[in-house]
């Protein structure tokens, strides 16, 4: 018996707690506000505010898009810098590789052209040495 009272309470206090109520024009209705703030509003100013609450939701929705592509946007940023990080050092080590290069070279370079000297004084030295040689030769055995 205790149950079916208590069930019949609690229906009332949930239908009392009903969000909007229709009263058209010539109704009365009277109301007792238990801990709540009661709010009279005419019928353009209700639509009004349940455009606004649409509105809302839209607004709201949109801004949850506009944060995940926000967040996307941050992601590909992120992606990016560490794109650039490793280029940025990519391209520091192989400056310093082209100019080992470079120096490389150059030291090959200058070393080709003091063997070529060398070779080219050997050579004359050999010409001259050669003939030396034969004018000895021909002086002494002839």
């Amino acid at each position: 018996m205790a149950l079916l009272v208590m069930s019949v309470f609690w229906m009332q206090n949930a239908s009392a707690q009903i969000t909007l109520q229709c009263v058209k024009p010539g109704e009365q209705l009277q109301l007792q506000p238990d801990n709540d703030t009661l709010w009279v509003m005419d019928n353009y100013r209700m639509v009004k505010v349940i455009e606004t609450g649409r509105l809302l939701k839209l607004e709201k929705e949109k801004t949850g898009l506009l944060e995940q592509k926000c967040d996307t946007l941050r992601q590909i940023i992120d992606e990016k810098d560490t794109l650039i990080e490793t280029h940025v050092s990519d391209r520091k080590y192989y400056q310093d590789e082209l100019k080992d290069c470079r120096n490389d070279a150059i030291y090959a370079a200058e070393q080709a052209k003091k063997y070529k000297r060398r070779a080219r004084w050997a050579t004359i030295g050999c010409g001259v040495a050669a003939g030396v040689g034969f004018i000895v030769g021909a002086v002494l055995f002839k």
